[in-house]
Order: C-alpha cells, then sequence, then structure tokens
C-alpha cells in the first residue's frame, strides 16, 4: 500500500536527482537566468547597433550592459565568471546560446509575420537596419562536413546606390587562421569585393561601402576556417546592419573590383 510517507520519499529522491543532475557550480549563473541575462543584452546593443548615429561611442553601450546586469541582480564579476565557466563547459554554452537564439527569432517571427503568415524580413525597411536574415551562430568543428559559412541577399525595393553593411560577429576559441570575404554584384555586370583575416577573439566587424554610381544587385559574403584536430570554434552573435550613404564618410580604398570575374587593367 502506498502511503503518504512513500510519496515523501519519493518526491525527495526526484528533487536529489535533479540536484545532482544540475552540474553548474553555485557561482555560476544557471542557464535559464543566463539565457534571460542574454536575450537582454543582445536585445539592447541591437537598439545601440541600429542608432549609431546617436550612440557613437562604446560608452553607451557599457551604461546599457550595466543597467541590464543591474536589473537580473548579476555584477559584472558574476557575469564574467560565469562566461569563462561556460566556455569551458561547450555543451552547457551551446545549450544556452541555442535557447537565446530561439527566444529572439521567437520574439521576431511575432513582431514580422504578415497576416497570410509568410516570413517578413524586418531588417528591409529603413535607413539603418539589421538586414541578417539567417542563424546568428556557426559552429566550425574538426571532422564536420563545411568549412565555410556563406549569405547572398538579393536587391529589393528598399536598396539605394551607396548604402554600407557592416558586418559584425563574436568569435571564440579561434586557433586556425579564419578568413571572410564581402562582395556586390552591380548591374553593369562588375564586382566589388574586399577580403581579410579575423586575428583576434571576440568582435570582429568589417564594412563594405557600396558604389554611388551604380546599382546593386546581390550582396553576398562568407567566413572560412579549416579547423585543425581538435579544434572547435564558434561565431556567434551574427549582424548585418545597413546603413545610407553619407558623402563625408564615403571610404572605398578597400574596395576591390573586377569586370565579368576579371580585374580591371592597370
Amino acid at each position: 500500500m502506498i502511503t503518504s510517507r512513500h510519496i515523501a520519499l519519493a518526491l525527495l529522491a526526484l528533487s536529489m536527482m535533479t540536484i545532482s543532475c544540475d552540474k553548474t557550480p553555485d557561482y555560476v549563473i544557471k542557464s535559464d537566468d543566463m539565457v534571460d541575462l542574454l536575450v537582454d543584452i543582445h536585445k539592447g546593443e541591437s537598439v545601440i547597433e541600429l542608432n549609431r548615429s546617436r550612440y557613437p561611442g562604446d560608452s553607451m553601450r557599457k551604461v546599457m550592459k550595466q543597467s541590464i546586469l543591474l536589473r537580473h541582480g548579476v555584477t559584472q564579476e558574476q557575469f564574467d565568471t560565469s562566461l569563462v565557466w561556460y566556455g569551458h563547459n561547450i555543451e552547457k554554452y551551446i545549450e544556452v546560446y541555442d535557447k537565446v537564439i530561439e527566444e529572439l527569432e521567437g520574439e521576431i517571427k511575432l513582431a514580422d509575420v504578415s497576416s497570410d503568415g509568410t516570413r517578413v524580413q524586418m531588417a528591409v525597411v529603413g535607413d539603418s537596419v539589421d538586414a541578417w536574415g539567417d542563424v546568428r551562430h556557426r559552429q566550425f568543428a574538426y571532422g564536420e562536413p563545411s568549412d565555410i559559412m556563406k549569405f547572398n541577399m538579393r536587391r529589393d525595393e528598399n536598396w539605394e546606390k551607396g548604402d554600407v553593411y557592416t558586418w559584425r560577429f563574436y568569435v571564440r576559441k579561434r586557433t586556425s587562421p579564419m578568413t571572410w570575404t564581402l562582395a556586390a554584384d552591380y548591374n553593369d555586370g562588375s564586382t566589388d569585393y574586399t577580403y581579410g583575416f579575423v586575428t583576434s577573439e571576440g568582435w570582429n566587424e568589417v564594412t563594405f561601402v557600396t558604389d554611388t554610381a551604380k546599382v546593386t544587385s546581390n550582396l553576398y559574403g562568407t567566413i572560412m576556417l579549416e579547423p585543425a584536430p581538435f579544434e572547435s570554434t564558434y561565431v556567434d552573435s551574427i549582424t548585418l546592419v545597413r546603413t545610407r550613404h553619407k558623402p563625408a564618410e564615403y571610404y572605398r580604398s578597400n574596395i576591390r573590383t573586377s569586370y565579368n570575374g576579371r580585374k580591371p587593367a592597370k
């Protein structure tokens, strides 16, 4: 016969199993709390990224981050310590970030679904928008089938001549060389492109200025890395912010041009 004592013992055993399965140390922010915190941080950073003219320096980003930490009852030291722990426990880190991406994409879906259920890219309309429409994180691991991440955007009615694209992403645990490429095709058959190397951990940013005299038909880019044995590199928090042409900031010395796949004669 099952008694209240049996039920109490069963509940006690279940609670002990739950505790034993959670291996997160007490000094580390728990995964669910970490998800909520990172979601708010990413949303705050997006607001600043999309309003760079109002927040030109890093001071506003620091104030924003501190206010979010304060609202969550977390100190900067706790946050940094937790990031280090999650960085050494990759499976937990991936689990947390998958939930972060899921929540952010869920909020986007609520905001940008048309009446017939078709997905609409919020990023398309406006003078300063995040045009990235793909997943915002990627893992490059030794033995995986692909060592390249790529995107390709086609022109729509909101593109303008001279649009500026800023590709930003966060890199973790990179040891092998990582390269990036950004390019734009124009309606006259020419292509502008620029490329470079990721040389540091943390935030990386690439700016691409399209030609004010031409109509852009496609914008595309790649990130490539061939992982060494046992290497597992992470690229996350990917954004592609589009801003409009500003004559005073028109800088294209890093851009190269080819015509039908050929470099112009010198």
